[in-house]
């Protein structure tokens, strides 16, 4: 695929946020995928990020972002702390936290790349489908209504 030269010039970014203390299924719930979709779309309609992608398994969220008004460390921090407060008022027992969440920036087209495949193969990866294009909580199939 080719870009233009100044494509990740804005800064791109492959978050992984793992959920600590939920079991089984969890953002494969409608319920828990509306309050993150809900934040996101909320977001990017203010500007402050764009998804590029994203894949939701059921226990952690990989996004995709780009940088539009804030940077990652002004906008991720407190966009976990919200989604992280309504997730615990959702959740039966609380005490949700994220744990060992990573961030890297992507810097050229391969890397891009690289990332979107593994956001498309991870649901197959790890046996929560058989086919990449029939996991619904994708960009592909989208089931959580993200404005991509």
């Amino acid at each position: 695929m080719n870009y233009l030269p100044n494509a990740f010039d804005t800064p791109v970014w492959y978050l992984v946020m793992p959920v600590c203390g939920a079991a089984g299924e969890f953002f494969n719930q409608k319920r828990y995928a509306d309050i993150l979709a809900t934040r996101l779309n909320n977001d990017q309609h203010n500007a402050l990020i764009k998804v590029e992608d994203y894949t939701f398994l059921p226990s952690a969220v990989h996004l995709m972002v780009r940088e539009v008004a804030l940077p990652l460390d002004m906008w991720w921090p407190p966009f976990m702390d919200a989604v992280l407060e309504q997730l615990n008022k959702q959740w039966p027992e609380g005490g949700l936290s994220w744990c060992d969440y990573t961030s890297e920036r992507i810097t050229n087209a391969e890397a891009f790349e690289h990332r979107i495949n593994e956001l498309l193969f991870l649901p197959v990866w790890k046996g929560l489908a058989t086919d990449p294009l029939g996991y619904p909580y994708n960009s592909v199939n989208n089931r959580a209504n993200i404005d991509l």
